[in-house]
């Protein structure tokens, strides 16, 4: 699995917004089918990242090259050197783009202990993290994404709720990487993801605030 020069970057060591100033490594597993922008969310996420101060990696796992065939992406980020090339086995979270995914993938394997789940679903499924201490975070993204998008893609929406409740990188970082990654799409696709990425954020938020 090769790493296009746009998902894999380093660190400039400019001091930026969350600044890299502890030592950190945090790994993040996309799940998602073809179609549904999972290895645009990771490369967006590890530009994010960069630009936040950290060093960052991001690749995807094609099985089935069709669209709806299940997709993985992995990125990881890092206030030192990143040497691991592999897959991402034992992740720190997450982000499943298809609710459905959970009944046919091993979408929670090697998920760490109080690990973050990010779903796309009006809801957590019944039961959730009770047996393994997960955090789930349930947003109905792809519903969000036909308001923002005029199409149901949740990718963004969920980039917002993983900045809000990990705070690995900012919200305007994100933002940043939105707009330098889709400019060439146009001003309106740029603003509708950015729209989508802020909803995604504010819910994710919100929610997190009724549980403290």
């Amino acid at each position: 699995m090769n790493e296009s020069p746009e998902s894999r970057a380093k660190s400039d060591g400019k001091e930026k917004e969350p600044a890299a100033t502890m030592q950190c490594f945090h790994e993040i597993r996309f799940h998602g089918r073809g179609g549904q922008g999972a290895v645009s969310a990771a490369a967006l996420l590890a530009l994010a990242a960069f630009d936040d101060g950290f060093e960052a990696q991001a690749f995807p796992k094609f099985g089935s090259e069709r669209r709806g065939a299940p997709v993985e992406a992995y990125v990881r980020i890092s206030t030192t050197p990143i040497r691991s090339h592999n897959q991402v086995y034992t992740p720190d979270a997450v982000v499943i783009q298809d609710s459905t995914l959970l009944h046919s993938e091993p979408v929670l394997q090697g998920l760490k202990q109080v690990g973050w789940v990010i779903l796309n679903s009006e809801q957590p499924p019944v039961g959730a993290s009770t047996a393994q201490a997960l955090r789930w975070v349930a947003i109905p993204a792809s519903r969000i994404g036909e308001q923002f998008l005029g199409r149901p893609l949740p990718n963004t929406v969920l980039l917002g709720a993983l900045a809000a409740v990990t705070g690995w990188v900012s919200l305007k970082a994100l933002e940043q990487a939105i707009a330098s990654h889709l400019t060439n799409k146009g001003e309106d696709v740029v603003k509708g993801n950015i729209d989508a990425l802020r909803e995604g954020y504010r819910i994710a938020a919100e929610k997190q605030e009724q549980v403290s």
